[in-house]
């Protein structure tokens, strides 16, 4: 009996030997864990603390030089390219900043890159110039539409003027004729006059009619007045 006990003590012993050593490796990592932990947390929150946002500046239409050192100051780093003909920037006095990301207004963290488009201020200057002989172009040609404008208007009214002129004067034209229509027709209805002998010193009227009166006041008066 004793000599198959021997095997079976062996076997425990290591059995047991195997566990303890099992049990101290998981010992073992659950510390270094529970260590490990709060580094970890410890890390993040120094990040979170560390890190700090600053409201982004209103830098377009500054000289690239001045938004530079405004924006340098608050820790923004700066990167300008020329966003019209991709010219080299040398002298940063010459150039204007057009375009900036991110925008006046916005939150960016310390140390961020703030991109800036430019423009070479002579190609600022050449812009303006168009820009502005564009407009005086504009105004000119409105101009010169108003005052053809008011010139067709004019030449419509004065159109219109003279045909009113025109349709009066025949009008009036008009009715001169019919009333001597009127009159020949009035006239050449009424009977003709009786003459008599022009004896003692008779008026005779234009018409041949003999005025009964030897008094030539008012003598004559239908008859086309005194004939001799």
């Amino acid at each position: 009996m004793k000599a198959s006990t021997v095997p079976a003590v062996g076997r425990l012993k290591k059995t047991l030997a195997l566990a303890v050593l099992a049990g101290l490796m998981l010992t073992g990592c659950g510390g270094k864990q529970a260590a490990t932990q709060p580094t970890a947390t410890a890390t993040a929150t120094a990040v979170s603390q560390t890190t700090e946002t600053v409201v982004v500046p209103a830098v377009v239409n500054l000289t690239l030089d001045k938004a530079k050192d405004q924006l340098e100051k608050l820790g923004f780093k700066v990167e300008a390219v020329d966003s019209a003909k991709g010219k080299a920037i040398i002298v940063k006095s010459n150039w204007q900043v057009v375009t900036q990301d991110p925008a006046n207004g916005a939150q960016a963290e310390k140390g961020s890159t703030v991109h800036l488009g430019v423009k070479n201020l002579d190609d600022v200057a050449a812009e303006k110039a168009a820009s502005e002989k564009a407009a005086a172009d504009k105004a000119a040609a409105e101009q010169a539409a108003a005052a053809k404008a008011a010139a067709d208007k004019a030449a419509a009214d004065k159109a219109v003027a003279d045909k009113a002129a025109a349709d009066k004067a025949a009008a009036d034209q008009a009715a001169a004729a019919k009333a001597a229509a009127d009159q020949a027709a009035q006239k050449a209805a009424q009977p003709p006059a009786a003459t008599v002998p022009n004896t003692g010193g008779a008026i005779i009227c234009s018409d041949g009619y003999v005025w009964p009166s030897a008094t030539r006041q008012g003598a004559c008066s239908r008859h086309g007045g005194i004939a001799k």
